[in-house]
């Protein structure tokens, strides 16, 4: 490997880093204000404020695009697929430590799996189901589905981890032609559309801590977004794979030190089978691509 591109991959795992610490203080802050706030009004401010980091890059890298009729129709897709989630995901949140709602989050990767051909009608192999029936186990151990331990938190951030994973192989389907500044600048404006109508009839008044924290929720979304942007421009896929679980590590670092929440053996075993199977499925994927 030459030194610029070791210097290449490095940046790559900084970013992916980054952008994990990012979602992982944006978790903080929504489970934070949820009492305050109704979902519908954190996922507006959400995905509108993340669009500004965007139109920032459009504006000094250009690459605005229009898009066609028939992407226009995947693009509304995804947003309301988005806010359906976000909604999902922020109530889950709200009701689960940061390191459980982290730890079920990783299912979008089983997602991915099982919608990849009824959305792009990619083939998947027999090691990938493997690694979804095994990654299953891994959430059940988390959510321990049994008697008055079970909490329908879990259920909602699984529903919200579909419908991201739905959302993301939708903007694959639409990367070829579309950069990923207009991705994240679509992907965000439109949601925000879609749940404007509906923030009348929620909206609380925030005091100047909330406007605070709802504006950087936003924005951070952006900014996490446009880093998974920068990192894999800067480092294969395979590389960046195992760094997206540490994601984990800040979740339950956060949770330790706002709410003195330690990881459960449940979680750490759970947590462990569902990494390792999400793991198998992004190395089998790119070994595909490889061999492609």
């Amino acid at each position: 490997m030459t030194q610029t591109s070791s210097s290449s991959t490095k940046r790559g795992i900084f970013f992916i880093i980054l952008a994990m610490l990012i979602f992982s203080v944006l978790n903080a802050i929504i489970k934070g204000t949820t009492s305050q706030y109704s979902p519908v009004q954190l996922i507006f401010f959400r995905c509108f404020f993340a669009t500004f980091p965007a139109i920032i890059f459009l504006i000094v890298r250009g690459g605005w695009m229009r898009p066609t009729s028939f992407e226009w129709m995947i693009h509304i897709k995804r947003a309301f697929l988005l806010a359906i989630g976000f909604y999902f995901l922020f109530t889950g949140i709200g009701k689960l430590s940061l390191s459980n709602s982290m730890a079920l989050y990783f299912s979008s990767t089983f997602f991915l799996v099982l919608l990849s051909y009824p959305i792009l009608r990619e083939k998947v192999g027999i090691l990938q189901w493997l690694a979804v029936v095994i990654g299953i186990f891994g959430v059940l151990i988390i959510a321990k589905p049994s008697g008055d331990v079970f909490h329908w938190g879990a259920v909602f951030v699984v529903m919200g981890a579909l419908m991201e994973a739905a959302f993301n192989l939708y903007g694959r389907l639409l990367s070829s032609n579309c950069n990923s500044y207009m991705l994240t600048f679509l992907g965000s404006l439109l949601p925000a559309c879609v749940i404007l109508p509906f923030l009348p009839f929620v909206w609380v008044t925030p005091d100047m801590g909330g406007w605070i924290a709802l504006i950087c929720l936003g924005l951070g979304g952006g900014l996490g977004q446009l880093c998974v942007t920068f990192a894999y421009y800067n480092a294969p896929a395979g590389v960046l794979a195992p760094m997206i679980y540490s994601a984990m590590l800040w979740s339950v670092l956060l949770d330790i030190i706002l709410y003195e929440n330690w990881p459960t053996t449940s979680l750490l075993l759970g947590c462990g089978i569902v990494i390792a199977s999400g793991l198998i499925i992004l190395f089998s994927e790119a070994r595909k691509k490889k061999n492609d």
